[in-house]
């Protein structure tokens, strides 16, 4: 079986997080247990910007869903739509938030979010759920990812 730091090994990552502080200890958890390199952004608008202008793709997402300017679960449905050149519509992508919601993880699973993480992320949380995650690869569906509703709003 694979260790986490087999799986994340040449890795980048983008963790999407308004709060600087969960942004940060994300970040240093995923280089932590293998993650090549990790860039940042506040929020869903943001994170998009970045992903397109990049010349890499990045191997895996990991968004709180509720930011300002363009949420995680609205990042998650412009990726599995094909919205972002270069990048897998089946890239492994993991939502977090402090506040799980019924409507949130339906929300979540109808556009095939890899995994999900409560807040506060403790280390012993993350790495089975990153393990879980690399190894679920959804086919892509434009057409019924397309034809999830997302309020901006949670």
């Amino acid at each position: 079986m694979l260790t986490v730091e087999q799986v994340l090994l040449k890795i980048v990552a983008l963790v999407v997080d308004d709060n600087a502080d969960d942004q940060s200890l994300l970040a240093l958890q995923l280089m932590g247990i293998g993650a090549k390199e990790v860039l940042t952004a506040k929020s869903g608008m943001e994170a998009l910007t970045l992903l397109k202008a990049r010349a890499q793709p990045v191997g895996m997402i990991v968004a709180e869903v509720r930011t300002p300017d363009g949420n995680g679960l609205q990042l998650l449905q412009a990726l599995r739509c094909g919205q972002i050149k270069g990048m897998r519509p089946n890239a492994t992508f993991v939502l977090t938030t402090a506040q799980p919601a019924v409507g949130i993880i339906q929300t979540a699973s109808a556009l095939d979010a890899n995994g999900f993480l409560v807040k506060p992320v403790k280390a012993e949380k993350l790495e089975p759920v990153i393990l879980k995650a690399r190894r679920t690869v959804f086919p892509p569906n434009f057409a019924r990812h397309a034809d999830v509703f997302i309020p901006e709003k949670f």
